[in-house]
C-alpha cells in the first residue's frame, strides 16, 4: 500500500523551502527579496511624508491607500514567514527587529488606530538590511580570500616546480664543468665556481688536447641568472670543441668569437682567458679576450701578472683578432686564474675585496697544493664579505707545475 501524505508535513516543508529561498543568506532569491524589502521600506517612509501634504486629490489618497495595503501585506508576509521558520519563536517576536516589524504592521489591522506615523518605525529595518548586506559583502570577501588562497597555492606549486627545475639545471651546469684536473705528470690543478644566483655565468675548463698539451679556460659572461647561464653553456661548448682544431690560442678565440656572434640573440658577451700548457716544459701560450690577467706566484714567493691584457670580448663583433702571447713556468710556480667576482666581492661597508688582498693571500699561502690555495682564497673572500650578499659569480682555478727532477732526467 502506498503511504498517505501528511498535509501538515508537506506544508511545513514547503514553507521551509520558501523561507530558505527568500530569507537564507545563500537562498536562490534572497538577494532579490532583500532588495524588494529595501525598496518597500523607502516607499513606505516617503508615502508618510506625501500623506501629510494638505489638499491632496482623492485619486492620490486612493493610490496611497492601495500602496499602504500592498506594502503592509508584503511586510506581513515576510514577518509571518520569519516567525514560522524561527527555531525560537518567542525570542524572535521580542527581538529588536521582531518588535519593530510587529509595531509597523499591527496598527494596520487594528481599527481606530492611525498607522501612518507608526509606520515610520519601519525605517529601522534599514539597519537589518544593511547588516545583511554587510554579511553578503563578508561572504564575498571570504570567497575572494579563498580564491586568492587557491591561486597562491597554485603559485607556490609553480614556484616549487620552477625551483626544482632551476636546481636541476644548476646541477647540470655544474656537471658539465670538469671536476678534476687532467692526470698529467708534473701538473696539479684545482678549480671552484660559486654562483651568485641559482645559475652562473662564469665557467672554467680543462681541455686535454690531441698533442698532449692542456688547455685552461677562465671566462665570465655578462649578466647573471638563466640568460647568462645559457650563453655560458654555448660559449664553453664552442670553445671546447674548437680548441681541438686550433693549436694557437689566439686563432681559437677568433673562431669562437665569430661563431658566438651568430648565436647571440640577447647581445651578451663573454670575457675569456685561454692558455695552453705544455706539461713537459712548463711553456704557456695564451690569448686574452678582455679578461682579468692571471697571476703567477713564483717559487720564491714573488708575484707577477701575465702580460697581454685587454682584447675585445667574445660575442661583440665578428672578425676580431686576438694576439697569442708566451710565458714560462718554472719549477714550483703557481698560475692563478680568476673572475672579477673574486676581486669585486663586497662587504657590508661596500668595500671591495680587491686585487691586493688576493695577492697577499696568494703570497702567504701559495706553497701548498692547488686545491689548498683555492680553498684558502675562497675562505678569505667569504670571511671578508661576511653577511653581505654575493654580488657576482666567484670562479677560481690554480695550476701548480713542477719541473723534471735530475733523477727523472737520468732515468
Amino acid at each position: 500500500m502506498s503511504a498517505v501524505p501528511v498535509p501538515g508535513k508537506s506544508i511545513k516543508a514547503r514553507i521551509q523551502a520558501l523561507a530558505e529561498s527568500l530569507l537564507a543568506r545563500d537562498g536562490e532569491y534572497a538577494r532579490a527579496f532583500d532588495s524588494l524589502i529595501l525598496v518597500l521600506i523607502v516607499i513606505s517612509v516617503v508615502s508618510v511624508g506625501v500623506e501629510s501634504i494638505s489638499g491632496l486629490p482623492d485619486w492620490a489618497r486612493r493610490a496611497l491607500r492601495v500602496e499602504e495595503i500592498v506594502v503592509v501585506g508584503l511586510f506581513s508576509f515576510e514577518y509571518v514567514l520569519r516567525l514560522a521558520t524561527a527555531e525560537k519563536k518567542l525570542a524572535f517576536v521580542f527581538s529588536f527587529y521582531g518588535v519593530v516589524d510587529l509595531i509597523s504592521i499591527a496598527p494596520f489591522f487594528l481599527a481606530g488606530i492611525d498607522a501612518r506615523y507608526v509606520r515610520v518605525l519601519r525605517i529601522l529595518r534599514l539597519l537589518r538590511v544593511l547588516k545583511l548586506q554587510r554579511r553578503v559583502l563578508e561572504d564575498m570577501v571570504a570567497r575572494r580570500t579563498a580564491e586568492l588562497a587557491d591561486r597562491n597555492a597554485l603559485l607556490e606549486k609553480a614556484q616549487a616546480q620552477m625551483k626544482a627545475e632551476l636546481d636541476a639545471a644548476c646541477a647540470m651546469q655544474s656537471a658539465i664543468l670538469p671536476a678534476n684536473f687532467p692526470a698529467k705528470p708534473r701538473c696539479d690543478g684545482a678549480a671552484r665556481m660559486t654562483p651568485a644566483t641559482t645559475m652562473a655565468g662564469d665557467f672554467y675548463d680543462f681541455i686535454e688536447l690531441p698533442d698532449g698539451r692542456i688547455g685552461l679556460v677562465m671566462a665570465d659572461v655578462s649578466g647573471k641568472g638563466v640568460p647568462a647561464a645559457f650563453f655560458m653553456a654555448v660559449s664553453r661548448t664552442n670553445l671546447h670543441e674548437l680548441a681541438a682544431h686550433h693549436a694557437d690560442p689566439g686563432a681559437c678565440l677568433a673562431h669562437t668569437n665569430d661563431l658566438l656572434c651568430t648565436q647571440n640573440p640577447m647581445d651578451l658577451f663573454v670575457t675569456v682567458f685561454y692558455c695552453i700548457l705544455d706539461p713537459a716544459s712548463g711553456r704557456l701560450e695564451y690569448a686574452n679576450a678582455g679578461h682579468n690577467p692571471p697571476i703567477i706566484r713564483r717559487s720564491d714567493g714573488s708575484i707577477e701578472a701575465l702580460g697581454g691584457a685587454g682584447g675585445r670580448m667574445l660575442g661583440v663583433k665578428a672578425g676580431a683578432v686576438f694576439a697569442t702571447h708566451r710565458a714560462e713556468l718554472d719549477h714550483g710556480d703557481r698560475l692563478i686564474l680568476y673572475t672579477d667576482g673574486v676581486t669585486e666581492a663586497f662587504n657590508c661597508s661596500n668595500e671591495a675585496y680587491g686585487k691586493q688582498r688576493l695577492i697577499a693571500e696568494i703570497r702567504a699561502h701559495g706553497d701548498g697544493p692547488a686545491g689548498s690555495l683555492v680553498e684558502r682564497i675562497c675562505r678569505s673572500v667569504s670571511s671578508f664579505a661576511g653577511i653581505a650578499a654575493q654580488s657576482d659569480d666567484i670562479t677560481l682555478a690554480v695550476l701548480v707545475w713542477t719541473a723534471v727532477t735530475p733523477v727523472e732526467a737520468a732515468l
